[in-house]
């Protein structure tokens, strides 16, 4: 999740963290480029990273032994198959291959690659040329780690209409009315770059919000970010207490090196700095052990607003990780009601990705936390109600579905027998 997962104003987000803060440049660092190679000899083969990448696990990552056990067989017949694979490499491409077979096995997609940086591995003798770097993943994890930015007006994506204006955000978040009853919130992403425009989009419309019956909460295709960047929204939908499971980290030394490199280089705000500065000295005093990052938490606030009285939270299988994370507070208000032709991604139970950096040159993200709770991983959240795969406009769908709602709702008393609105 990714990530960071905080929040500045209730408790529970606060305590949540980053996923796919960047790591700082180590030693390894291929922005030393070339010139590193003739400082210091080192073995940059494809075994050296599987070597590295199995200490690496074994050490920092807090899903390897629940993952491992019972299938420590099949691991070791793996890691005997990649090992040959590396040993043949002859470029970064069969390589990478290779070394990736062996991530895969941990079914985690908050792990991401390896992939080569730079230099590469040279290619073969008898090739055209050597081989150029392979590009990093597009996104470090499905809460990518990129920042994207918009000159957009907080309300609307859409460019006023000058022909050199930038081309509109698609990732920014929007609102809109349906009709007269129903608002549509839009996040497309839950990147924190985008939390200033959120919290902007919901002030600004604050009075609508509130004034209306209905909102549609659309996060279809969020992969998700930071849980800090849906915090306005929250009191919207609040109805009760909501509970909020707690995280545990991987106390290994670079782990705690890395988290403490978000205090030195001030990567996290004064409230997410409290948790790391609390949790480092349980980190020290247990190393190698998974200790308490996050506690368990109840928010309670102090007011329900009457409106909106019912909420539609969108979803679908790209809704990953911190996205995730709002489907898990959300439905337990009893406004809200997810729904979706699918189940979420179920990208969330190891989070806080830490950037890697392999002897040979190639990188890759490993979780250093793990949440508590129900293990979603794989399995996703199914929507309480589903949205059949031939209705063309969801969003559509949802809006007369809360109005059918509140018509039976209104309703004194419903006949035994009666089934609910089948809507087309």
């Amino acid at each position: 999740m990714t990530v960071i997962a905080p929040s500045t104003a209730a408790l529970a987000l606060v305590l949540r963290l980053p996923v796919g803060v960047p790591a700082p440049a180590g030693p390894l660092s291929p922005t030393a480029g070339p010139r590193a190679a003739s400082v210091a000899v080192r073995d940059t083969t494809c075994v050296a990273d599987l070597d590295s990448m199995t200490v690496t696990f074994r050490r920092d990552y807090p899903g390897y032994a629940e993952k491992v056990a019972g299938r420590e067989a099949p691991l070791a017949d793996l890691a005997d198959s990649v090992r040959s694979a590396a040993a043949a490499a002859e470029g970064y491409v069969e390589c990478v291959d290779a070394l990736q077979a062996w991530a895969r096995f941990f079914h985690d997609p908050h792990v991401v690659g390896p992939w080569q940086a730079s230099p590469p591995t040279p290619a073969p003798k008898d090739s055209a040329g050597p081989e150029a770097a392979a590009p990093a993943p597009s996104a470090a994890s499905p809460s990518s780690a990129a920042s994207p930015s918009s000159a957009a007006s907080p309300s609307s994506a859409a460019s006023p209409s000058a022909a050199a204006a930038p081309a509109p955000d698609p990732d920014r978040p929007t609102l809109r009315r349906a009709d007269d009853s129903t608002l549509v919130l839009r996040m497309p992403s839950l990147d924190v770059s985008y939390r200033p425009a959120t919290d902007s989009l919901i002030e600004a419309h604050r009075a609508e919000l509130l004034s209306t019956p209905y909102l549609i909460v659309d996060v279809r295709g969020d992969g998700g970010g930071c849980t800090c960047t849906y915090e306005a929204l929250s009191p919207l939908l609040y109805a009760g207490p909501v509970h909020e499971e707690g995280s545990d980290v991987l106390a290994s030394e670079p782990n705690v090196e890395w988290f403490r490199s978000w205090l030195d280089r001030g990567l996290v705000s004064s409230s997410i700095g409290e948790v790391i500065r609390a949790a480092l000295p349980r980190m020290e005093a247990h190393p190698g052990e998974l200790v308490e990052l996050t506690p368990d938490t109840t928010i309670r606030r102090d007011t329900v607003y009457p409106l909106p009285r019912a909420v539609a939270l969108l979803v679908d299988g790209g809704c990953a990780s911190s996205c995730e994370d709002l489907v898990l507070d959300a439905r337990q208000s009893r406004k809200v009601t997810v729904m979706g032709g699918e189940s979420t991604a179920g990208v969330h139970d190891f989070g806080n990705i830490r950037k890697v950096q392999l002897p040979g040159y190639r990188q890759m993200m490993v979780p250093t936390t793990r949440f508590r709770g129900p293990r979603l991983d794989g399995v996703g959240i199914e929507p309480e109600v589903g949205i059949p795969d031939d209705v063309e406009d969801p969003v559509a769908y949802a809006r007369r579905w809360l109005e059918s709602r509140s018509r039976k709702d209104a309703e004194p008393s419903v006949p035994r027998g009666r089934r609910s609105l089948i809507l087309p």
